[in-house]
């Protein structure tokens, strides 16, 4: 009788882990991610320069912010800046190579430099305008157009 319970037992036992391994499964997932590029950039949205006669020149810094994940270059090109009867004075802006005349044609002004993080890195830039005695007195405006693009 002993011996009887005793298999029973066993038997009670075994058919509850059979039950318990039949009552679960497993199964995997392979996640696949594709991270892209990210690419952003900001400035303020105004730069003025102090008043200026001809052949006098200013100096304004703007602060611009880059944000990447990739390296990454910088350009910078004016936009309505060479319009006819518009300003005809010399706007540069300073690259690492030295000063370089904004106009409307793209120029990079930082090659190569290393993914930012999330804080994004802050390049002081500096500006120069220098007056011309063809400029007919008055104020003027025109827009600076900033692009990061990956670096190749």
């Amino acid at each position: 009788m002993v011996r009887n319970h005793f298999f029973v037992g066993v038997l009670c036992v075994t058919v509850l882990l059979a039950l318990t391994t039949i009552a679960q499964a497993s199964g995997t997932v392979t996640f696949q991610i594709e991270v892209l590029p990210g690419l952003s950039v900001s400035s303020p949205d105004l730069l003025v320069f102090d008043p200026v006669a001809p052949g006098q020149s200013d100096h304004q810094d703007l602060n611009i912010t880059v944000w990447s994940n990739v390296t990454w270059e910088l350009s910078v090109q004016a936009v309505g800046y060479d319009v006819e009867g518009g300003l005809q004075g010399t706007i540069d802006v300073a690259t690492p190579g030295g000063w370089v005349e904004l106009t409307n044609e793209s120029s990079v002004i930082r090659e190569n430099q290393s993914p930012t993080g999330p804080t994004g890195v802050t390049l002081l830039t500096p500006f120069r305008f220098i007056g011309s005695y063809e400029d007919v007195p008055g104020t003027y405006s025109f827009q600076v157009e900033f692009t990061v693009v990956a670096a190749l």
